[in-house]
Formats: C-alpha cells, structure tokens, sequence
C-alpha cells in the first residue's frame, strides 16, 4: 500500500493529530481571549516586595511560613512559594488564570483561601497579584527586607494606665540612667553640670516593646533591643544627650530580647526569639557573622571583660559560649534544668554566671577562650521557690542580686556563691535591675511602672561570717574509768536526793563506765555529769552480751532538753530516683539534679546525713558514699536508716554557730546529740557519740531502747568517758606469687576512733631494694584505706628463704605523733614464669620505657589520657579487665578514671592496648600519689606505678 494514500495509517494519524493541534490552538486562544489580562494588567511592572509580599503577609503567611508550612507551602520565602506545596505547584509564571493561588483565593477551587470565612484579598489586592503572575511573577531582586509595617488595628490603651517598665540601665560612669516602657525610653544624667540636661526622651514608633538597654563605655550612646514579633528584631543605638537614632541594625526574623556592646564599643551583638546571634559591626552597620545552634529563643547576651567570648542564655534549658573572632561553640552548658533567663560573665572574667526557670543560680569556671574546653560547675544555689528572671553583678564584684517571679529579692556573696540576705520583695513581678556604681543600692524597675530601690550594706566576707565563739576542743586525760551499777547508784540514793529529782537521774564522776539495764517497755535511764566548755566527751552505748537492747543515746541539757549539735543548711534539694537504699548500702545513690552535686558534699535524708564519696560511672550507676567499701558511714552523729524510692534528699552545710540560715528558700534542719548506731559501724547496732560541751555545766545521757522496749534481757553498758582519737590500722596481705614484670596490690586501712580525721602514713620494713613498691604509703584525711603495690623486675630470678615484710602506720594526733604497728605483708613468694599478661601504663603521644615511673598531671576540673598496654604469654588471648569503679589503683580521693562505660576499663580479647581517660574532680587535692592498674588475671596482676600529679 502506499505510505502516502489518504487512506494510510499513517497518513491518517497525522491528519488525526493535526486536528487535535488545531483544536488546542483554539481552544488557549478562546482561553486567553476570555481571561486574558485586562488593560490593568498591562500597567506599570508589579514588584514583588513593594506590592505582592506585603499582600501574602496580610493574608497568607500566618499559616503558610516555613516554622508551620501548612499543606507544605511556604509563602514567606520566594523560593518556596515557587516550589509550591503537597497539591503541586502554587504559581504559573505567566498565565494567571491557571495559578492554583489565585484561583483559590477567587474561590475558584477548593480549598477556598483563607479558610473559614476570613476576609480575603479585595479587588484591588487580586489584580496586584494576576498582574504580578501575568508578568512572570518575577522574584525580588537582592535579598528581602526583614523590617516590615505591622498591618493591625491600632488600639488605644485606657485613659491612666501605667505603662510597664520592661528594661532599666545604668552608664559605666554611674552618672547616667535610662529606663523604657514600650515605645518610649527616658534618659536620666547626672545635675551636677548647670548646662547639662537632666532628663532626655525618646519616643519613636519604631521602639516597640523594648526588652534590654545597654550603655556604650563612654555613655554618649544607648542601645535598645526591641522589634515586632513574628516579624522582625530590631536593634538601634540612639545619641544619649540628643536622643537622636544614630544607627539601627535589623537581620532577625524575630524580636529581640537582648542587644549588648562589645568591651570596646565596636562591636555589637544581638539575639531574640529566632534561634540566632548576630554580630554586628557597630560603625558600619555590617553583619559581621551568625553564630546559630540554640534550639530556642535566646534571651540574654553577654561578653567576657576582654571580649574574647560571647555567652547566651536560651529557652532549650542551655548557657553557650562562643569564640568572638573564629565564631565558633566552644562550650555548652547543660546542667539547667529550665530555661535560662539571664547570663553574665564576671568583671574578673573567671566566672560565668546565670539564673533559670529551675529556680536556680549556677556559676562555672571560665576556662574555654579561644579553643573548646569543660567550663566546670563550681556552685548551683536553690533561690527560691519560683523561677529566677533576672541579676546584676555589684560592680566592686564581691555580690550579685537576683529577682525571681514571685517578687523575692536575693543577694548572693560570689566568694563562695552562697544567698547571704533576703531584701525587701516587691510589690509587683521584677523586669530588671542594676546595681549602683558605689554597690551600695540595688535599683529594680516592675511591670506596674515603678522603679524601687533596696539598699545593700556592706557584705559579711565568707572568713568573717563565722561566730567569734566558735568553740575550740578541750582534749582530756582522767586516767581510768569508774565502774560504776545502775542499781547499786539508786539504793545509795537518799530519800532526800529522791524526793529532790523527781525524774530519777543518777549523778555520776567524771570518766565512768556503767553497768544498767531498761528493766520494763518504754523506760529509760538518766545519768548526769559535769562538764567544761570544749571538752570532748565519747559516750558509747553497747548491749550485754546476748542483751536484746538496741541502745539509742541522747544529751540533754539542764532543762532536760536534746542538746543541739549543728545546724545543716539545705543548699539544693533533690530525691532519689532509683530504688530505696537500706541503712547499710553504700553504691548506687542515683538522685535528681546528680550533676550539679559534688564530691564531699553531705547528703541529707529522713535525718542521716552521708557523705558523696565517688561520681555516677556511667548511665546505669549512682554515687557511691562514704566509705567507699563495707557499710555506709554517717555524719554529725546521725544514725543510717533506709530510704524510699521518691523520698526528698538534700544538699546540706552545716551552719557555724550563732550564724543565720541562708535566704534561699530551702530548709534547715537541726542536728541534736544523739545516736542510735555507730557512725562508722564498728560496734555494730550499739551506740557511739561524740559530744562538746557548748557551756559550762551539767549534761544528762538518756539511754534506752531504740524500739521502746525493755526487760531482764535489755542489760547495757555506759561509758561517759574523755574522747580519744586515734586509729586502728591493719592490712590485707598479698597471697598469691609474684611474677617478672608483674605486681601484686595490697590494701591498708583504718578504723577511725572517737573522730580523729587525719590522714595516716605507712612505712614498710623488710623489702629488698630490688622490689619495687609505692611506699610511703598514705591513707588520706577522712578516707578509710589505700591500695599499694609490690612490683618485680622483669629479670627477677627469685629470693631465698622467706620475705616477710613488716608495717608500720603513723599519724599526727592532737600535735603528737603516733604510731601503731599494722602487720605484715604475708610471706612474700615468687613465681619465675612468665605472667599470663603484663600490664603496662604509657603516655598517650611518647614512648618510654616499658616499665617506669612517668609522671601524669591533669587539672582539677580537667580530664587527661594515658594508654594501658598488655604484653600477652603465648596462647592467652582473652580480654583483660581492670575493673571497674576503682579500676585507678590509689588515686587521692575525686581522681578517677572516667569514661569506662558499663564494662568497666576493658582490652577486649585479642587486643594489645587501648586509651583511658583520668579525670580530677574539682574538689581533688593538688599534689602528688602513686598509681597504678591491676589486671583481673591470675588474681590480679598489677602494673609498674606511675605519678598522678593533681594541678590548681
């Protein structure tokens, strides 16, 4: 057939889609002649953002912004708006008929916009738009403007309402002070000058509601922060002597909530709600770099006194810290636990300072500067019951004041952080303050519109708070106890001394011991006996042999009443979060706000008070508490009791004597002479107390059964007798063989008696010079025991006879040096084969001798690294672990090795060497001490000690 007959097939398609062409010609044409622009469209070219933005603002980018695109549109960016949203493309370059936009606000397809009857586009407005599309919907040329007109009613307030005052400042010079209310900010200077003008006012429509004022250094200048919220930030520098606008810097997309001047004046940094700090060059009005990654409004800026660092304090519960130069995060501080209204770095530049929604102030050491680093936590102080809104530094920076939501108004020392005075509080909720230039008043604006003033007396220094009668021991020696009989004191009493003392006390000497017994339920026995100011007596209560007495004691004053022992000031409340904790239990303290407690602080709970001996370990552990080992000790002579899951806890100091609790919201609670079990449970559930006589005169111990029991079967024995500390040492000796290049760890302790607290030496007698070992070996002040190590030398062929090295503790008590013997080591034997693994501590970045004694330092409050290696004998490749918790072998109390996870410090199987991390706690002694690593292999082989050096 041929290809070009009308009847072809493929002639025939081409006719087909020729007509179909033709059809669809006229069919755009008949379009376009029925909807085609109208002579208006023709007219002069529509600007995107003079006329369309303003358009889609009014009615559009309310819902359709990029925080909450609905449908996926966003308007308030060209970009997106071009992209469109989930139902397509929203405009048609060119054809506006066919723009899914204007067809929906016509009403011409649904969804009809804006939804829910709300007043759409006019006439007028509508063929803006299809002008705009008709010609191409061209976007806008160069970068949009953020600053725009607030399209709302105007509303007038009421006839007298008293404006707010929502930010006051003061000059640097102290001489000049301005304070704002929304749309309009007074200027106050000195009058000491005939021709100077006491008072300038600036009231410009572009203010707004103003959140923060700062001071240029010289005080010609004022910054403000304010802008339109959902729209803009706006920040504006006005002259302070004309009120001129000098300058005003506009980049955020939101409010802003603080603007402040770098030291030098030539830099400007701003931040509000949008996430985002802009630094600004402050004579050319330039953006100089954005520092983004806050997760929420950001609403407080401050700069370090040399300008180096930025901080901010933001509503995702964090204080940053940034780099000024290289713009960079140096450091995030997360221990708040709500958002974090204000933020400041001291005027000495070693501390940033900021108070939060928790109710709390924090302090931390500022050490990142230039590269990033732990800024350590030194102080968290409970304020007050509502959140904390705001503070100022006095300028002589020995104190700050902050306000708090409910009007409360406190002033804190900065020498140890602690809330020394409650002022007046306000009549109304606090907006802002400062502190004037002589530290002398604090000066607060409120939102009823006044300014008040609370003045601040010069403030008690930490070393002068505490009393002047503070009492100093008295340390007696009356020779041998007096055996005195409960019963035997009670037939010698006269009918006279009976009928005198109704309550049947018993007098007795000085330095007894007295045998009684609580002969029936709920009784209880009463001996007197005098006592000097000072004296320091030890008061032990132990049930007879097979008694059933549970012996609870108590002193009591000449009225009858418990003498008080110590007043302890809650500094932070907390509660326990997992599991109850009986009376014994020393691990696992997992208790809210963990983070911003530190290590020998007192715990107090349901009236014990313990004492935080070891940090959390990792996400599934708690704090240990003192000891550290064995039972749980207690403090100020409170006796151990179990704990519920849920039940408060709190941080505690004690209070000196005679001084007053500290204003920060939190309880205190009284501490009185009596003991139910031995503090540091050598006696078992027998009683031990330690009591100073706060005066002259006659003392009282009531003893009786804890439970309220008694019977023939509740006997006891009393001793009122002189304390004398001391300690008892001994030592757990080595059993197993040494090997070449191996060692193997001992364990000295100590029981404390009648309070002695100081550290202990060991001294070794016996040892071949050829073994190595950590000797002198020391037991720190208020710790119960250290670990040493005898080591031998890779070439070590053996001893003959027997090696049995002897012990010997001392310590200075009382201005006298005492000693005691402590045992032996054991018989010391040696196994000339090869260990199963040899341990080996080298640095992180050198390489040294395989055994020596290499000195690693760290920093309180910093981590280091070092690498732990293993020499394996053939065939033996199974992991080696070092422990856990106390995998650092006797590292002085808050030296610790960090970041052991739940397996503790591990070579896994195979595996030759790996890095550890050493951390020193802040509260870590500085000076030197032996260390090592024993590997739990063969029953533990040790490695060769090195030196842990702690630095200031």
């Amino acid at each position: 057939m041929d290809r070009c007959s009308p009847s072809s097939p493929t002639l025939r398609r081409r006719n087909e889609a020729d007509e179909m062409k033709l059809q669809t010609l006229v069919a755009v044409i008949v379009f376009v002649l029925c909807s085609g622009p109208s002579p208006a469209l023709a007219a002069e070219p529509a600007d995107f953002q003079r006329d369309v933005y303003p358009i889609l603002e009014k009615y559009c980018v309310g819902c359709h912004n990029a925080d909450d695109p609905q449908g996926g549109l966003v308007m308030d960016d060209f970009v997106g708006l071009m992209k469109g949203g989930e139902t397509g493309v929203a405009i048609t370059p060119g054809v506006p008929a066919s723009s899914r936009l204007l067809m929906m606000v016509r009403g011409e397809v649904e969804p009809v916009m804006p939804p829910d009857g709300t007043d759409g586009p006019d006439e007028r407005e509508l063929e803006i738009l299809a002008r705009w599309i008709e010609q191409g919907a061209v976007g806008p040329q160069g970068e949009m403007p953020v600053k725009r007109e607030l399209r709302t009613p105007s509303i007038k307030p009421s006839p007298g309402l008293v404006a707010p005052i929502t930010a006051i400042a003061r000059a640097p010079d102290g001489r000049t002070t301005a304070r704002a209310s929304y749309g309009r900010i007074e200027i106050r200077h000195a009058t000491g000058d005939r021709d100077s003008k006491p008072t300038t006012e600036i009231s410009d429509d572009q203010l707004g509601k103003i959140n923060s004022l700062a001071f240029s250094s010289d005080a010609t200048r004022l910054l403000v922060a304010s802008g339109l919220t959902g729209a803009y930030g706006r920040a504006a520098i006005y002259d302070t002597e004309s009120g001129a606008l000098i300058r005003e810097f506009v980049g955020h997309k939101d409010t802003l909530y603080a603007a402040v001047f770098s030291p030098d004046d030539t830099m400007l940094a701003t931040a509000g709600y949008d996430r985002t700090i802009v630094l600004w060059d402050v004579a050319s009005g330039n953006v100089v770099r954005r520092l983004t990654g806050h997760n929420g409004a950001i609403f407080d800026l401050a700069f370090s006194p040399d300008g180096t660092v930025l901080v901010s304090a933001c509503a995702d519960e964090t204080v940053k810290v940034w780099n000024v130069e290289q713009g960079i995060r140096l450091d995030t501080l997360s221990q708040p636990e709500g958002e974090v209204f204000a933020v400041a770095v001291t005027h000495d530049g070693r501390h940033i300072v900021a108070v939060s929604a928790d109710n709390r102030l924090r302090a931390w050491r500022l050490r990142s500067t230039q590269t990033p680093r732990i800024n350590p936590l030194v102080a968290t102080r409970f304020m007050d019951e509502t959140p904390i809104v705001n503070f100022a530094i006095a300028p002589d920076d020995q104190s700050l004041v902050a306000i708090s939501e409910s009007g409360s108004v406190k002033r804190v020392r900065m020498s140890d952080w602690q809330p020394v005075a409650s002022l007046e509080s306000l009549p109304e909720s606090g907006t802002d303050l400062f502190i004037t230039a002589d530290s002398l008043q604090v000066v607060i604006s409120m939102m009823n519109g006044q300014v008040v003033s609370r003045p601040l007396p010069p403030i008690e220094s930490q070393s002068t708070s505490r009393s002047e009668q503070e009492l100093q021991p008295v340390w007696m020696d009356l020779g041998d106890a007096i055996s005195l009989d409960e019963s035997t004191l009670r037939q010698t009493l006269t009918k006279a001394d009976a009928a005198a003392d109704s309550a049947g006390i018993l007098d007795v000497d000085r330095n007894v011991s007295i045998k009684g017994q609580i002969g029936r339920a709920g009784e209880v026995d009463l001996y007197r006996w005098p006592a000097h100011q000072g004296e320091v007596w030890a008061i032990d209560a132990d049930a007879e042999m097979d008694s059933r007495l549970d012996p609870i004691v108590t002193v009591l004053d000449a009225a009858g009443e418990p003498v008080l022992r110590v007043r302890l000031q809650a500094v932070r409340d907390s509660y326990f979060t997992f599991r109850g904790k009986d009376s014994e239990q020393i691990s696992d303290f997992r208790v809210f706000n963990w983070e911003e407690m530190q290590l020998g602080e007192y715990l107090y709970a349901a009236g014990e008070v313990t004492r935080l001996q070891m940090h959390p370990r990792g996400p599934d552990s708690g704090f240990n508490v003192y000891p550290g080992e064995g039972n749980r000790w207690t403090y100020f002579g409170t006796s151990g009791t179990t704990h519920a899951l849920g039940e408060p806890a709190y941080i505690v100091r004690p209070l000196p004597a005679g001084a007053e609790p500290l204003a920060n919201g939190l309880p205190v609670f009284d501490v009185y002479y009596e003991n139910d079990d031995d503090p540091q449970r050598l006696a078992g559930k027998n009683s031990r107390l330690l009591f100073t006589a706060p005066a002259d005169g006659l003392y009282t111990v009531r003893i009786g059964d804890t439970r309220g029991e008694g019977g023939s079967s509740y006997g006891y024995r009393l001793a009122i007798r002189p304390a004398r500390p001391g300690f008892r040492p001994t030592t757990k000796a080595i059993s197993k063989p040494l090997h070449p290049g191996t060692g193997r760890e001992f364990q000295v302790q100590i029981d404390r008696l009648d309070g002695f607290d100081g550290a202990v030496t060991f001294e070794i007698d016996g040892l071949p010079d050829r073994l190595v070992s950590n000797f002198p070996l020391t037991i720190e002040a208020g710790q119960r025991f250290a670990t040493g190590v005898i080591w031998a030398d890779p070439n070590e062929e053996g001893w003959d006879g027997e090696i049995e090295p002897t012990l010997t503790a001392s310590a200075m008590i009382n201005a006298t040096r005492v000693e005691r013997q402590a045992g032996s080591l054991g018989k010391l034997k040696f196994d000339p084969s090869p260990a199963q693994v040899v341990p080996i501590i080298k640095p992180v970045d050198a390489e040294i001798a395989a055994h020596e004694n290499w000195t690693l330092q760290v920093r309180r409050g910093e981590t280091v690294s070092a690498r732990v290696l293993v020499q394996r004998r053939d065939k033996f490749e199974n992991e080696v672990s070092f422990g856990k918790e106390q995998s650092g072998r006797n590292a002085s109390q808050g030296v610790y090795v960090d970041n052991i996870g739940l397996n503790g410090l591990l070579i896994v199987a195979g595996a030759s060497q790996r890095e550890f991390f050493v951390t020193a706690d802040p509260t870590a002694v500085p000076g030197k001490r032996s260390f090592f690593l024993t590997a739990g292999v063969d029953g533990g082989l040790a490695s060769h000690p090195i030196t842990v050096e702690v630095l200031p």
